[in-house]
């Protein structure tokens, strides 16, 4: 039975054809030519005005979320919804716009109609926005009676109800727990607000005047980029500028084209974990994602991910827009947000039903910090494998995973004058960048996913909130993130209620284990904490002149905290502390150059003591202590009965970190010990010593107590046989199968 993606029983997948009314007239016609100068001309006035379109979103918003965060994105499209333009913001929204917008084509066209000055607004994330705080705003653009193209923009909202401030509704067992999903709607006719609906909106937020304000931006941008798009076709000619259009979407194209040339037929695959599916819930669950090479195209599925449960689902948005956003980011970065003719290369087929593509009625709220951030990380692993087997040029530009969580806080309560607040904290855009096949990952260095990001300043939020920070400081690099190449630092804040009598934490992340798995035999990266006591003497030193800048040291009592717990009541007398975290490492952390660890240690980065347990190098012979340490690894494995070697004069090519290939038959093999791992086709993991713990067991970044998620996952290390060096390792459920990853040719 053929599954209907409808976007209402499921989520909306446009067929390849629309279904668009005839009395909808469509823009199609395209000069066959541009001379060169004029089609730069334009081409940069597009971009130009997207991006105008971005500042003057962040000018208007109030919400710190967009104002200061960036957590919006507009774009143009072509007239039946084909991205032309992406801005540097939040790119996981890059299709959401595009698929609301062939929504609306299909279903809104005939009534009520889609005509000049319309504006519609939706925020059904089973249409296509990845959850309900994330609102799209599209306006059509004419060129008389004809639909020449499209401006839009997304943005997230501060509050859009649900059962929990802020929206991220973690209890929420269903969508009807969760806040409301609106199909796109009018809001907008022939250049007029339609109040009705307006207040429709609004009444459903706790903060319905900052949403209000942020509404009225986001209408106002259109407005604007709007007019740019008609004035430059008044000056150009409606058949130039959309012959340009055209072009850009090409060029994206072929550039993918010439990229995926560069990369053997193949698949790939990854698998990642999340905890918790709602309060209470102790669980982990697998979320998967492979990757098919064929010719000059991606074949995308999301099968191995488990059945959709709790509220850490995600519809078709949130997981091809995760995607598409990993693999721009690595592949066509340099095309600068023109990814339409990319996405023509892709193509997807989910499985519904399930934690990455979940069907109505399941709740989606909280994927903006959860779900969202898994797939993307999920995402740049897939993609490293993918690229690792590419020729250098394009091997080079993996990424790697991004944070699989968004760290933060989302507090609210009341101003000393009554008003209520809603402190979204994204202080998390501070960020970590992972390390590649080329060095270390950069410290502080944001998240690739939103370019633009930006952390605010610590005097803007004691402003808006009453909240006093203690302190905001670099994470130690310790076993997290390490690696030969070690993942950038993250950091730790700190802060307490300010005059007012206290406050509630809606939203935190506290994992038990960490998600991130290191790339070609890193270290896995951080588990994000946050942590509270209650009781404390943090006010009254102050009297003394003394600031508090140790959590362990202060006075009080500290509750056990869940992974995706209740609201957390939080008087005069508390402090919290929340991790960001270390982005993860490239290939073993016993290959790392000793003199790039004393580096590190100069820095202050990293201890003495912890290089030696972590790197193993020391005063000494660190050589020597490597050597035991890989011995050691190998004593406590399981190694194959037999072990065959590559010869002496046989070709190895090394794809990453410890992986190679026999170029003479493909065949996997270690990179330094040359052992036989599988042959062209088969598991390299078949061949592999493998060592399997307790991940709580490995090192004390990665402990945990009794009764969580984290006490059952293990760690699977897969290493040379020969010389103990780590070749890949897996977070994984205790008794799941190893993950068959990486096949180089052709599967038929």
């Amino acid at each position: 039975m053929a599954i209907t993606w409808d976007g209402v029983a499921r989520s909306y997948i446009p067929a390849d054809e629309l279904t668009i009314p005839e009395s909808l007239r469509l823009h199609t016609a395209a000069a066959e030519a541009v001379d060169p100068v004029t089609f730069e001309v334009i081409r940069y006035s597009l971009l130009n005005t997207n991006l105008e379109h971005g500042q003057t979103l962040q000018r208007l918003c109030v919400s710190p979320v967009t104002m200061i965060t960036r957590d919006f994105q507009p774009s143009i499209t072509t007239e039946t919804g084909d991205l032309v333009f992406l801005g540097p913001y939040l790119q996981y929204f890059s299709n959401a716009q595009s698929l609301t917008i062939k929504w609306i084509l299909e279903n809104r066209a005939d009534d009520p109609g889609i005509e000049p000055g319309d504006m519609y607004v939706s925020n059904d994330p089973y249409v296509g926005t990845p959850h309900q705080p994330d609102t799209i705003v599209a306006a059509p653009v004419f060129v008389g009676d004809e639909l020449f193209c499209w401006v839009s923009n997304v943005l997230h909202h501060a509050d859009v109800g649900g059962s929990v401030m802020g929206s991220f509704c973690m209890d929420a067992t269903d969508i009807f727990a969760d806040p409301p999903a609106f199909p796109p709607f009018k809001l907008v006719s022939g250049g007029h607000v339609r109040k009705d609906l307006e207040q429709m909106f609004l009444r459903q937020s706790r903060l319905p005047t900052n949403v209000h304000m942020d509404l009225r931006a986001a209408i106002s941008a259109n407005f604007v980029a709007a007019g740019k798009v008609t004035a430059l076709v008044e000056r150009y000619s409606a058949e130039v500028v959309k012959a340009v259009m055209n072009r850009v979407l090409d060029a994206g194209e072929k550039t993918i084209d010439e990229r995926l040339a560069k990369v053997p037929d193949g698949q790939w695959s990854h698998r990642l974990y999340q905890e918790a599916a709602h309060t209470g819930d102790a669980g982990a669950y697998a979320y998967q994602i492979t990757v098919r090479k064929e010719g000059g195209h991606l074949y995308v599925d999301n099968a191995g991910t488990d059945p959709q449960t709790g509220s850490i689902n995600v519809t078709y948005a949130g997981f091809s827009g995760a995607f598409l956003a990993a693999l721009t980011a690595s592949l066509t970065a340099d095309l600068a947000g023109a990814y339409g003719g990319v996405y023509r290369r892709v193509h997807f087929d989910p499985t519904p039903g399930t934690l990455s593509c979940a069907d109505f009625p399941a709740a989606v709220s909280p994927s903006g910090i959860y779900t969202m951030e898994t797939l993307i990380s999920l995402s740049g692993s897939v993609i490293s494998k993918m690229l690792a087997c590419a020729e250098p040029e394009v091997a080079r530009l993996a990424i790697g995973p991004a944070h699989p969580s968004f760290y933060g806080l989302i507090a609210g309560g009341m101003h000393p004058d009554g008003t209520p607040f809603i402190a979204t904290n994204a202080d998390n855009m501070i960020g970590a960048l992972s390390a590649s096949p080329a060095g270390d990952g950069v410290d502080f260095g944001g998240h690739f996913w939103i370019p633009e990001g930006t952390a605010s300043n610590i005097e803007e939020l004691e402003l808006l909130w009453p909240m006093l920070f203690l302190y905001r400081r670099a994470l130690p690099t310790g076993a997290d993130g390490a690696g030969k190449f070690r993942g950038g630092r993250g950091f730790v804040e700190a802060g307490i209620p300010w005059t007012v009598p206290g406050m509630a934490a809606a939203a935190y992340v506290d994992e038990s284990f960490p998600k991130a798995v290191g790339t070609f035999g890193a270290n896995p990266g951080s588990a994000g904490h946050f942590r509270l006591k209650h009781g404390t003497d943090v006010v009254s030193k102050f009297a003394s002149g003394e600031v508090t800048l140790d959590f362990d040291a202060t006075a009080g009592l500290e509750p056990p905290v869940e992974a995706k717990g209740p609201l957390l009541m939080m008087g005069a007398d508390a402090m919290w502390e929340w991790t960001g975290g270390n982005g993860v490492g490239f290939g073993d952390p016993l290959a790392r150059d000793p003199e790039q660890v004393r580096a590190d240690i100069a820095a202050g980065a990293i201890s003495a003591d912890t290089a030696a347990r972590v790197y193993g190098v020391v005063d000494g012979d660190t050589a020597a202590v490597r050597a035991d340490r890989l011995a050691e690894r190998l004593a406590a494995a399981v190694v194959p009965a037999e072990i065959q070697t590559a010869p002496a004069d046989a070709t190895i090519r090394v794809l990453a970190g410890e992986l190679a290939i026999r170029e003479e038959d493909g065949a996997f093999v270690s990179a330094t010990g040359r052992a036989v791992l599988a042959p062209a086709g088969g598991n390299y993991k078949d061949g592999c010593a493998v060592l399997e713990r307790p991940l709580h067991s490995t090192e004390p970044e990665y402990r945990t107590r009794e009764g969580r998620a984290g006490w059952e996952i293990v760690y699977r290390e897969y290493l040379c046989p020969v010389t103990g060096r780590r070749i890949d390792s897996e977070i994984v459920r205790s008794g799941d199968p190893a993950l068959h990853d990486i096949v180089i040719g052709s599967l038929a």
